[in-house]
């Protein structure tokens, strides 16, 4: 599975895997939340597996569309981490994030000086809340995160005229207002609602839909490190 090229600023580090599995053809979305992850998840398994990682030690974040950030470590779980929309990872852990959207945008946060990493849920409520800030802000008392340093990704997510509020330009301007320069903010500018094809949708699906897996981790090829 190709890479996304709007993941390129990332990507380009060769410590760093990023990934953005988008819509799987074929898969039944109908049903309950939980059940569509079912089927997604051998799918999903397969290209983590593939990228290097194995599918145990992910970190995801429970997603209750809220703004609170959690400093995830090297113990892997694929239980989700409660109560939280972002997580952060320093540098030296040997972490794998995960998000899972659909219309709503998964953010990426990478410390290009110290490899400190971040991934973040941010829909309509998660930004009103600026939970971007928030992560900053975590980011820059627990791992003394530069925010000159870092480098931002918006991915594919809803936006006019398909939805009434731009989602992706609230987020931009919230990265811009703690300190990370213009230069390094970089959005997609894909929007979900128009590409069926491509991506899921839950507004132009009415809930009826899957959801498109975001990923942050090391490059085990690059960055050996020790089973202990």
């Amino acid at each position: 599975m190709e890479i996304p090229a709007f993941l390129t600023p990332i990507k380009s580090y060769p410590g760093e895997i990023v990934q953005f599995i988008e819509r799987i053809p074929g898969v039944d979305v109908t049903g309950d939340r939980d059940s569509v992850l079912a089927r997604l998840e051998p799918y999903h398994k397969k290209e983590v597996e593939r990228l290097g990682w194995r599918w145990k030690d992910i970190r995801r974040a429970q997603q209750i569309h809220g703004n609170k950030v959690a400093l995830v470590g090297d113990i892997g779980s694929n239980y989700p981490v409660e109560g939280v929309d972002s997580l952060v990872c320093d540098g030296v852990s040997d972490c794998v994030l995960a998000i899972y959207v659909a219309d709503c945008a998964a953010v990426w946060l990478y410390d290009k000086e110290h490899c400190h990493r971040a991934l973040i849920h941010s829909g309509k409520t998660g930004t009103a809340g600026n939970i971007v800030a928030n992560t900053i802000t975590a980011m820059k008392k627990f791992l003394n995160v530069n925010p000159k340093n870092l480098i931002a990704v918006i991915s594919p997510c809803v936006r006019p005229p398909h939805y009434e509020e731009d989602i992706p330009t609230a987020i931009k301007n919230q990265i811009l207002a703690e300190g990370v320069p213009l230069e390094q903010i970089y959005d997609s500018e894909l929007d979900t609602a128009a590409d069926l094809n491509r991506f899921y949708s839950y507004r132009m699906e009415k809930g009826q839909t899957g959801r498109m897996l975001a990923l942050f981790g090391p490059n085990h090829t690059t960055r050996p490190h020790q089973i202990l």
